[in-house]
């Protein structure tokens, strides 16, 4: 796996550098620490004037500037340095999204981690206009970090909600999320809502039994033929994750797709929400789907959104 973690040397990139250090990278994969001094314009006008000494100065402090930000990166490498991976670092002056989006055609990478800023508690998290950017125009799977302040728990897994609807990339979702080395004692939510109309009430059914057909009886009884398909994508969801140490729910919920995966997150408070880029029923993405768009905007915690790579 190719990744690119996009830094910067200020409180925003902490949530980033802390997931990446929960989750680990398959063997062999290649991380990239990009950061990119922005060029303020004012001060590179000056230094086209052909004005010696703002010259010499404007150079001084670019100098400086880089210095700073290579010795940034060597530290967040010493902390991310790992006997299975390659780790590479990138300076660049420019403007962040522009070279970010650059990056990512140029090393063919597959999965970009930023950090966001601002958090409204009416309105939710409002991304950057770097983040939101590259969250709509990455050809790639794009993972919105966010600073998760907790108490420290000795030997404590991960919590992850895996929402998936069946489609591509749903598909490609649970792909990511079994290539990624989670630690021990984690826990995995596979949340599949089967969208209701207006008029009817939410309902919701979670077990953490492997009794399907029990499950399945259940979610017909409760969800109607609606609930049985459900059952059908949690059960083949859930087989996918069989050789892996880690502990499954299965969540079956009757409601508004993006409100219930919002809900389910406020009540399990996970480290980490996977999903598809898009629906099965969405057309040619134009624009990122409507409920990874909400919940990226809304969510308290880190979001990946996983795009099916494709094949060049």
């Amino acid at each position: 796996m190719r990744v690119l973690l996009a830094l910067e040397q200020t409180h925003i990139s902490k949530g980033a550098i802390q997931i990446l250090t929960k989750l680990r990278l398959p063997t062999g994969s290649d991380l990239f620490l990009l950061h990119v001094n922005p060029v303020p314009q004012k001060i590179t006008g000056l230094a086209k004037e052909r004005i010696l000494k703002i010259s010499q100065q404007v150079h001084a402090v670019q100098k400086e500037v880089l210095d700073q930000a290579r010795q940034f990166l060597e530290k967040v490498e010493k902390g991310l340095s790992r006997q299975d991976i390659s780790v590479h670092s990138i300076v660049k002056r420019g403007f962040p999204g522009e070279e970010i989006l650059k990056t990512i055609q140029l090393k063919d990478i597959d999965l970009v981690v930023l950090g966001t800023r601002g958090y409204g508690k009416a309105t939710g998290m409002l991304l950057g206009s770097v983040s939101q950017w590259v969250l709509q125009e990455a050809p790639c799977s794009v993972l919105i970090a966010r600073n998760m302040p907790r108490e420290k728990k000795v030997d404590r897994g991960m919590k992850v909600i895996l929402a998936t609807d069946g489609s591509p990339d749903s598909q490609a979702a649970v792909n990511f999320l079994k290539a990624m080395g989670l630690p021990d004692s984690s826990k995995i939510t596979i949340l599949h809502v089967v969208k209701k109309h207006v008029y009817e009430t939410e309902q919701a059914l979670t077990t953490d039994s492997k009794d399907e057909a029990k499950f399945a009886k259940l979610a017909e009884e409760f969800l109607k033929a609606r609930g049985r398909e459900g059952a059908k994508l949690l059960e083949s969801t859930r087989k996918a994750f069989s050789s892996h140490d880690i502990t499954i729910q299965e969540r079956l919920v009757f409601g508004n797709p993006a409100t219930e995966i919002l809900k389910t997150s406020r009540y399990l408070r996970p480290d980490l929400i996977v999903m598809g880029s898009r629906g099965s029923t969405g057309i040619k993405r134009v624009f990122l789907g409507s409920v990874s768009n909400k919940v990226v905007h809304s969510a308290i915690c880190p979001v990946a959104v996983i795009r099916k790579k494709k094949k060049r």
